[in-house]
């Protein structure tokens, strides 16, 4: 039936089923080019599916969501999609650390009735998410950015192991959080330090502050039912985060990154110990060992 135009017309619509907009974590813009999102729909266990080439991942076999020219990545209802919705987003020059979501949507009766005779809209935010990435390793940072570089490891057998996709947050000795970082799978962080929210004075120099590390407990280990999973993968045990839709995304942590994974343990790092010192708008370099 035709809705929006006199029955003498044919009429083809077309209903967003998801669209994702990668933002920096610091600025709040949208990323440029070279990101990519896959959908993470792939029969297993990986080693019986296919024959894998050397050097090849999964993220190169997984479909691709398409980005449009606006920038954000969409997929409709005319497409094939999953409810939930799982998905990567990676960058292959590390300039931004990876995260996998897993994002609700509504069916898409639900959408359709929304939009249908009553012109009653479907609330763009039940379908479209801002994600924000946290930098990498290789991440363009502006001149004059107070910055702690890291690295994360445990002590295993007196050898020092890098921690995969721990998180780092900083605050004041007051409590007023001033970062958030997201680890890679080397265990590599980039902290970029900013004043307190509401903050009036200018900080001191240099700015002290408080880390707190979170990291896998316990660390995982490949499912002994798809044992070449880790050998393909190299995000099989990054965290799987379940997305809440909100009408406000800028404030929703599932969003932002700016929370620790519940099944994480959070802990302030035995060395170095206490808190560091760190000069205005210089680099510092730090290796942050954890239980």
């Amino acid at each position: 039936m035709s809705v929006f135009l006199s029955r003498p017309y044919d009429e083809h619509r077309y209903h967003l089923a998801l669209g994702i907009e990668p933002r920096s974590s610091l600025t709040g813009s949208r990323l440029d080019a070279g990101l990519e999102v896959r959908w993470e729909r792939y029969p297993k266990p990986v080693g019986r599916w296919r024959t894998w080439r050397p050097g090849e991942t999964l993220t190169d076999v997984l479909p691709r969501i398409d980005r449009h020219s606006s920038g954000r990545f969409a997929r409709r209802y005319d497409e094939e999609v999953a409810r939930p919705m799982l998905v990567r987003l990676v960058d292959r020059q590390r300039r931004y650390v990876p995260r996998r979501l897993e994002i609700p949507i509504p069916d898409e009766a639900t959408v359709v009735g929304a939009v249908g005779p009553h012109l009653v809209p479907d609330p763009a935010w039940r379908r479209s998410f801002p994600v924000d990435l946290f930098p990498g390793a290789a991440a363009p940072l502006t001149s004059g950015a107070t910055v702690l570089r890291g690295h994360v490891v445990r002590q295993v057998g007196g050898v020092p192991q890098p921690v995969r996709w721990a998180r780092v947050r900083a605050v004041t000795p007051t409590g007023a959080e001033i970062g958030w970082a997201h680890g890679d799978d080397r265990g590599e962080f980039v902290l970029v330090l900013r004043p307190a929210r509401g903050a009036l004075t200018v900080p001191v120099d240099p700015m002290v502050v408080e880390l707190t590390v979170s990291r896998p407990d316990p660390p995982p280990v490949p499912p002994a039912s798809d044992p070449d999973l880790a050998r393909v993968d190299p995000l099989w045990d990054l965290p799987l985060e379940t997305v809440v839709p909100s009408r406000t995304p800028a404030t929703e942590a599932t969003l932002t990154g700016r929370r620790f994974i519940p099944t994480f343990l959070d802990r302030a790092p035995l060395s170095p110990a206490g808190p560091l010192s760190l000069r205005h708008g210089r680099q510092t370099s730090v290796v942050l060992t954890i239980a």
